[in-house]
């Protein structure tokens, strides 16, 4: 008995958005472009998973169900992928959009509800307005054309919204990340005019896997021990938004430093440093939230950029950083305690006509800081010391 051919098509399909999700996790997926990866990939393997469904054919009414209730999971869920498809795509350029880019979100957003709604109130009073069933042979309803086309169209948007975006993506990511909707678009075209959704989820599927083997697995801006920004990419993203600055979107750099990162590799050795190293980078994602831009700025020195909008906001900030350090340190027994020393600063284009003068004062505060600490340090080891005398 031969296989039906897209059985095969949507097991060599979800082979390949298994592997690529789990090398994926299995990573960390610490950064944004990975977590909207992560996204993106799960949403094409549940409308995978309901477009074999809808094609099983299962004797009795629990089959006929199954198969319903696969095709419903499509109709309804399919937008949900051009939504996780934009996220990947934004999470390449600002965190911070203008008010025409927030419109795109809205009608984006609006367009995934506006289709639950229309596809559940068919559903459930048989309208057959996308797609009716004789039996079990399925058939396109009325408005099926109209609606493939209005996706097709949210594609075009975004690829629209990619373009003029580009000057925002680093530059060797740049054609991969331009071209992605392109080929979810062309899939998109087949899906409705040449054959079923199987063609629409495979396009998907290629596209994720050409920005993994030529974005995700060589993004040269991640650090390689915490999965946060390295350097190089932090600094892209300060100058960045110092060049957009807008007074009515302020935003401030925090530099913290791991206090006495210098014992520990010396008393534990320099695996338990990454340890510590690692801890207090998820504290960090923690406490700042996705929002935020978080680096490794070099050794035990990290670099956040925040729009918290005043400093009561960013006290807050430190303190709820500090509370988490000291919990951290109260569960279980380690060599290594977590404390930091901080600087921060709101950026202002009078004050530091210079991005170097603003990192700077910023980098002059946290020592300011440190100092103090050590020099806390010292006086309780004397005090210890003399404590102990005979």
């Amino acid at each position: 008995m031969s296989v039906p051919g897209w059985i095969m098509l949507n097991i060599y399909v979800a082979i390949i958005a298994v592997m690529l999700l789990s090398i994926t996790v299995s990573g960390g997926a610490y950064t944004r472009q990975d977590r909207s990866f992560v996204f993106m990939l799960s949403v094409i393997l549940v409308l995978l998973t309901a477009d074999s469904l809808s094609k099983l054919y299962l004797p009795g009414p629990a089959g006929l169900w199954v198969k319903r209730a696969g095709t419903y999971l499509i109709f309804s869920g399919d937008p949900v992928g051009y939504l996780a498809s934009l996220i990947y795509i934004d999470s390449w350029t600002s965190g911070r959009k203008d008010r025409a880019e927030r419109f795109l979100y809205g009608v984006v957003y609006g367009y995934v509800f506006l289709n639950l709604t229309l596809v559940t109130v068919s559903a459930l009073f048989d309208l057959r307005w996308f797609y009716d069933y004789h039996g079990y042979m399925y058939s396109r309803g009325s408005l099926f054309v109209a609606r493939g086309v209005l996706n097709m169209g949210f594609c075009a948007i975004i690829s629209l919204y990619i373009f003029l975006r580009r000057s925002q993506i680093r530059t060797n990511y740049k054609v991969v990340v331009v071209f992605f909707p392109l080929i979810i678009l062309a899939s998109g075209f087949l899906q409705v005019f040449v054959g079923g959704a199987s063609y629409e989820y495979a396009g998907s599927v290629l596209a994720c896997l050409l920005l993994f083997l030529k974005v995700q697995a060589h993004n040269i801006d991640d650090d390689y021990l915490t999965g946060l920004l390295n350097r190089r990419g932090f600094v892209r993203e300060l100058e960045y938004q110092c060049s957009h600055y807008h007074q009515d979107h302020p935003f401030l750099v925090y530099l913290i430093d791991l206090d006495f990162f210098k014992q520990i590799n010396d008393i534990s050795g320099h695996q338990t440093g990454d340890e510590a190293l690692i801890r207090l980078s998820g504290l960090l994602r923690d406490t700042f939230g996705r929002n935020a831009k978080i680096g490794r700025y070099g050794g035990d020195e990290f670099v956040v950029l925040s729009f918290d909008h005043d400093t009561q906001q960013a006290e807050k900030r430190l303190e709820e950083l500090r509370n988490r350090c000291n919990d951290f340190n109260h569960l279980g027994a380690r060599t290594y305690r977590l404390s930091f020393s901080a600087g921060y600063a709101f950026y202002s284009p009078e004050i530091y006509p210079e991005v170097e003068q603003f990192f700077h004062h910023i980098d002059h505060l946290m020592y300011r800081e440190k100092e103090s600490h050590h020099a806390l340090r010292v006086a309780e080891e004397h005090q210890t010391e003399e404590y102990n005398v005979p």
